[in-house]
């Protein structure tokens, strides 16, 4: 991960969030007073989103069992009555 010191000469905020979206890793931002770790806004609804899943009772077991389902075995989308 990238480490960036606020107090750097060439700190350029726009341009440190461009390089963020554009190459989806995060960047560590320090600061005298402490650290904090900068991502693209849909990072972070990702992980958000990741977070709340988990939090389902038994939510990831069944997305791993019906991920190993054959896809011959599986409803296509057209047939299902809505």
């Amino acid at each position: 991960m990238e480490t960036i010191k606020i107090n750097q000469p060439e700190f350029d905020f726009p341009k440190i969030i461009a390089e963020i979206n554009k190459k989806h890793q995060p960047v560590l931002i320090e600061e005298t007073t402490g650290k904090a770790i900068l991502i693209s806004e849909q990072e972070w609804n990702e992980i958000q989103e990741t977070l709340y899943i988990q939090s389902i009772p038994n939510m990831v077991e069944s997305i791993h069992r019906e991920a190993s389902t054959p896809i011959e075995e599986c409803i296509n989308i057209e047939d299902i009555d809505w």
